[in-house]
């Protein structure tokens, strides 16, 4: 039996350490399981699809919550960038038990209180410049945007203590930077008690407030979220399957396109899925035996035949050393499909993972490894493109446009 790898880092910086929590956060997330090695193809759609969205996203608050804590932190005066992130942290940490009251669902840190590694202001950082709600003419990481803070916050002390020495007064130490606020911020305005009373659901304004952004910012409009929320497609929040939207929502074509080649490559490599979970099972798995039945019968009476396995690399602009990896496996799969040789489509999948993987971490035919327990399915299934992340969010949106208003002031 392998032993369990230990990892840690020694002396990193928050942006190598949040790399590492990335990484390990999509070990957890079924959905980002990429034993087929497509995960380029899906991550793609899934940016194109639902945008400013990740695998470990909760609830819709937090694009709100993370600005109204930074926009306070502008405002104090001698923070290093260093002291920045770390009140940022503990302030995040300090807001879990508010949060949770009335066993709220979706709370970052619910159950590992202060020990909490990954904060929401990383999960979240990406989707707070996609949709505008971070205000820069450039992508800035958090460490860049907190050494942007400091160093305005400084020129700025520089500027008014010139000021005041200049007209022979005296600088008033207080309160100096708090022009600083709405700097890198297009978000309401909290009221000074907003986390007494903070919750994880919106009110009516913030709902609005983030449905305006997302439908709006030049990096999400021309989405399939921007279009659910621009719709008011309020059945989307309950649907469990991204493939159910075709037909439900009326999408412009552009983002049609993109997502019915989407739910075609999904449909393509399920199929795949399936044979890598009944080899994984020696056949036991009865679940993936019937799945398997109805998706072949499914695919070839005509589609599989029909599809173009070239259309998600030219959309996604796939070259290079990933189209290398990956192209021939899926024209591959396609072919011994259409062969119907069912020995040929396990020699691949078995192949596909040792090249992948090595012989000695492949799970299939390899027990040392790894061994099936019933009830277990590997690869996450059929992609979704982080649909169900986005379907939360909306889910959130749509709620709060139902509730009352709030007392919160635009930015």
């Amino acid at each position: 039996m392998p032993q369990p790898v230990q990892i840690g880092w020694i002396d990193l910086g928050s942006r190598d350490k949040n790399k590492i929590l990335s990484v390990l956060s999509l070990l957890y997330a079924a959905e980002a399981v990429d034993e087929l090695g497509i995960g380029v193809i899906r991550d793609g759609f899934a940016d194109v699809l639902f945008p400013g969205t990740s695998t470990v996203q909760t609830r819709a608050k937090y694009f709100l919550i993370v600005p109204f804590i930074l926009m306070e932190l502008e405002r104090e005066r001698n923070l290093t960038p260093r002291a920045l992130l770390d009140r940022l942290a503990k302030e995040e940490i300090a807001l879990i038990n508010q949060l949770k009251k009335g066993n709220a669902e979706g709370v970052i840190g619910g159950r590992s209180g202060e020990r909490l590694q990954k904060k929401p202001s990383s999960i979240y950082w990406n989707g707070l410049y996609t949709y505008g709600i971070f205000r820069s003419t450039v992508r800035l990481s958090l460490d860049e945007y907190a050494h942007a803070v400091c160093t305005l916050n400084r020129t700025k002390a520089r500027i008014t203590s010139a000021v005041h020495a200049d007209r022979g007064e005296d600088t008033d130490d207080t309160g100096i930077s708090s022009g600083i606020i709405g700097t890198f911020w297009r978000a309401p305005i909290p009221p000074p008690d907003w986390r007494e009373r903070v919750t994880v659901e919106l009110t009516k304004d913030e709902a609005q407030f983030l449905r305006d952004k997302i439908i709006s910012s030049e990096h999400s409009k021309n989405s399939l979220l921007a279009s659910i929320l621009r719709s008011n497609s309020y059945e989307v929040k309950d649907y469990d399957d991204i493939s159910l939207i075709k037909g439900m929502v009326n999408l412009p074509d552009d983002i049609r396109s993109d997502y019915e080649m989407a739910v075609r490559f999904s449909e393509f490599i399920y199929g795949a899925n399936i044979r890598y979970n009944i080899i994984l099972s020696n056949g036991e798995n009865e679940d993936a035996n019937e799945a398997w039945n109805e998706w072949y019968e499914r695919v070839t009476a005509g589609f599989i035949q029909n599809y173009n396995v070239s259309e998600p690399f030219v959309r996604l602009s796939v070259s290079g050393r990933n189209r290398a990896r990956i192209y021939p496996f899926v024209k591959q799969w396609k072919q011994v499909v259409i062969d119907g040789d069912v020995t040929a489509m396990d020699d691949l999948i078995i192949k596909r993972e040792i090249q992948l993987k090595g012989k000695e971490r492949a799970k299939l035919k390899n027990s040392g490894v790894y061994r099936w327990k019933e009830g277990v399915w590997l690869g996450g299934g059929k992609l979704q493109y982080r649909f169900r992340n986005a379907r939360r969010l909306i889910a959130d949106i749509y709620n709060g446009l139902e509730g009352n208003d709030s007392d919160v002031q635009a930015n």
